[in-house]
């Protein structure tokens, strides 16, 4: 099948996905497949891309994290030129259809229409996270005042800069100015750097920068997610350098997420750096207990409203999670809705060690801790290669080889979806991390001596922590 006629016939690629949901299904079993994959819609194949439809970011992030890559091996044996996976949010909590934002189409420049099915979803606030339901403790009080600081008087810190580790709230305080924004006349635009990098490079191929650079440079508003993706990428920087010159001279107010300070990106121009320092630079940290079991609290409150379903999970279970799960909100959060979707599966409820039964493969990964910046420090010294080439760009064997072993390690010995392990890899996309374990996984197979070498390294660094 060509990607010509995925396109336009539009029944094949239907029966195509209905087959590799029953494929699923059969791998891993009812209650999987009704809770993750059975309300996932496939939308479209373009650019031998396949484009799935899914309610929630959670649910992307955790069918990225456990089934992407036995979707795509499902697909491809029924349509081999699909190389990648991507995911579109669909809400399906919008109540009017046809109301116009502020929100700007980074695509036409104009309003977006305020629909579930608009094809900008990319582009869309999660009307969810707001000010109002966002927790805030001592670790997120100056990034938390300084955000609400900007949407009452714009400019008043430009450019903000919001930084912290994956998982802690700075998607939650974007959501949350781009919502208080909206309510205003200003023409708000909010999206990932991915997807400002994708349509430069678009507008490029279609020879329509002009429109592009309209677009983003009479914005009232500019506001990037995990500014960390550019690194590396200099026609990109040099298109954001001048978009972001331009915005200040304007007097247009800008912010930015990033996953370290501006001093501390790798391959980004000091100029960049150098713009980027001169507002305001807030950190977030991680929580403590007490911010972490309200934030669990709060997630329960917000899943009764949601769904109209009573979470039935007592305050013994919620401090288990609180106390154990530490360094990430955002994996905390996805603890909680483990043990919920299991307890309405199962249509009980859940006692402490039900909770610990669910949870016992995370729990025994955590007895110590292993991070990816651990895992790259011990194969940059096990392959004597310096820091510097392991994160490049470069693909010389010697190099590329053991940045797959660390990829595959990441993925094995930690619990990072695919996304995050391709930024900590330098911003590289999580097809490029399914790419690295299949070649690992295929090259331990062939070469034992090869299958030697990555479980020594395993065992190092299992050692070592």
């Amino acid at each position: 099948m060509t990607i010509t006629t995925a396109l336009k016939n539009t029944g094949d690629l239907k029966k195509n996905w209905s087959e590799v949901q029953l494929r699923l299904k059969e791998a891993y079993g009812m209650d999987v497949y009704k809770s993750w994959i059975q309300n996932v819609e496939a939308k479209e194949i373009q650019h031998n891309s396949l484009t799935l439809i899914v309610k929630t970011r959670f649910v992307r992030d955790w069918i990225v994290s456990h089934y992407a890559d036995k979707i795509l091996d499902f697909f491809q044996k029924l349509d081999n030129s699909v190389t990648r996976i991507q995911f579109e949010i669909h809400e399906s909590f919008y109540d009017d259809k046809t109301a116009q934002t502020n929100v700007v189409d980074f695509l036409t420049g104009s309003q977006i229409p305020d629909s579930k099915d608009s094809a900008y979803a990319a582009n869309r606030l999660d009307h969810r996270l707001t000010f109002a339901n966002f927790v805030v403790g001592e670790s997120n009080q100056l990034a938390f005042s300084a955000a609400k600081r900007v949407t009452e008087t714009l400019g008043h810190y430009n450019p903000l800069f919001i930084y912290g580790s994956v998982g802690l709230g700075k998607t939650h305080i974007l959501n949350s100015i781009g919502n208080e924004l909206k309510k205003t006349d200003k023409k708000i635009i909010y999206l990932s750097a991915e997807r400002f990098m994708y349509q430069f490079v678009k507008s490029i191929k279609n020879k329509d920068t002009q429109k592009f650079k309209d677009v983003f440079r009479n914005a009232d508003v500019l506001i990037l997610d995990d500014i960390q993706f550019i690194s590396g990428k200099e026609v990109t920087q040099e298109e954001f350098f001048y978009t972001f010159n331009s915005l200040i001279e304007n007097q247009s107010q800008v912010i930015i997420s990033c996953d370290r300070s501006p001093n501390d990106l790798d391959r980004i121009q000091d100029r960049i750096k150098s713009r980027l320092s001169g507002g305001l630079v807030v950190d977030i940290q991680p929580p403590d207990i007490a911010l972490r079991l309200q934030i669990l609290k709060n997630r329960c409150k917000t899943e009764e409203t949601y769904f109209g379903k009573e979470v039935l999970i007592n305050d013994e279970i919620l401090s288990f999670i609180a106390n154990e799960f530490k360094s990430s909100i955002r994996d905390m959060l996805g603890v909680l809705n483990r043990i919920i979707a299991s307890s309405r599966i199962q249509n009980k409820i859940p006692t402490l060690q039900d909770a610990k039964l669910i949870l016992k493969d995370l729990l025994s990964n955590m007895q110590s801790i292993i991070t990816i910046e651990d895992i790259q420090k011990l194969v940059v010294n096990y392959y004597n290669l310096s820091t510097t080439d392991f994160l490049s760009s470069r693909r010389s064997r010697h190099i590329a080889r053991p940045r797959q072993v660390a990829m595959y390690l990441s993925k094995k010995l930690t619990t990072k979806s695919l996304p995050e392990i391709g930024r900590k890899f330098t911003g590289r996309d999580h097809t490029t991390v399914i790419h690295a374990i299949k070649k690992v996984e295929e090259l331990m197979a062939a070469d034992k001596k090869f299958e030697y070498e990555v479980q020594d390294i395993s065992n190092k660094i299992l050692k070592s922590n």
